[in-house]
């Protein structure tokens, strides 16, 4: 079976899940390991469910699109 080994900060996980306070500011070790359980498979009002539970949580910006666009470039540009 493979597996994935790597090192990272605390800080790049605790975006993408729960983590306790006590990994803040550390290097943690990630281990990713392939699983047997199938993939769940969402059926259309789910599907609709969680698109409307996203609706409105970028919060609303004065800014005209090419004004955001601008933004985000200036912002990512030295993203590697």
């Amino acid at each position: 079976m493979e597996m994935v080994r790597k090192f990272v900060d605390a800080e790049s996980l605790m975006s993408v899940m729960s983590l306790p306070e006590t990994f803040r500011n550390r290097t943690l070790e990630v281990l990713v390991f392939p699983t047997d359980a199938p993939e769940k498979q969402y059926q259309a009002h789910e599907v609709s469910g969680i698109i409307d539970s996203l609706v409105g949580a970028i919060p609303g910006t004065e800014l005209s699109l090419e004004e955001l666009r601008e933004e985000r470039l200036k912002r990512y540009e030295t993203a590697d």
